[in-house]
């Protein structure tokens, strides 16, 4: 993928989508079962990679490297649960994003849990980390909600 012209991702850019609760996400009381909170954080994630149009690579691929959550509020079946990404940092090879799950209710929002999660590039051939091309974050900031 060759640098174009256009932003660049920065810190305090945010990615958000709107994803309906499956009821098969729900525990028997009709609660957001605890894992699933990581999956709609994961489906954030891949979302931005490929809205901006990033493409895939055998060689070059993020990987998770750490993943936390604080439930702050039950979210039930039915719900539509907005997920925010933020970008806290961007390193060398990671990039770290505060994330918010918050039943949509409207116009407003009702943040039930926050997380954050870190990312590295990897270079499978080698390994090891690789230093965030400029067009990957071309790409994320394509994706990026502008407000």
């Amino acid at each position: 993928m060759a640098v174009s012209d256009g932003p660049t991702l920065a810190v305090g850019d945010i990615f958000d989508m709107d994803v309906p609760m499956r009821w098969a996400d729900a525990d028997p009381l009709n609660h957001l079962n605890n894992a699933n909170y990581f999956r709609y954080m994961e489906e954030g994630r891949i979302r931005m990679f490929y809205e901006g149009g990033m493409v895939q690579s055998a060689r070059l691929n993020p990987v998770v490297v750490h993943c936390s959550c604080d439930f702050k509020k039950p979210i039930t079946y039915p719900a539509t649960i907005r997920v925010s990404h933020r970008v806290v940092n961007i390193g060398r090879s990671s990039m770290e994003h505060a994330v918010d799950l918050s039943v949509v209710q409207g116009d407003e929002l009702e943040l039930c849990a926050q997380g954050k999660s870190v990312m590295v590039l990897m270079d499978f051939e080698s390994g090891k980390s690789h230093p965030w091309p400029p067009e990957i974050l071309q790409a994320l900031a394509r994706s990026i909600n502008r407000r």
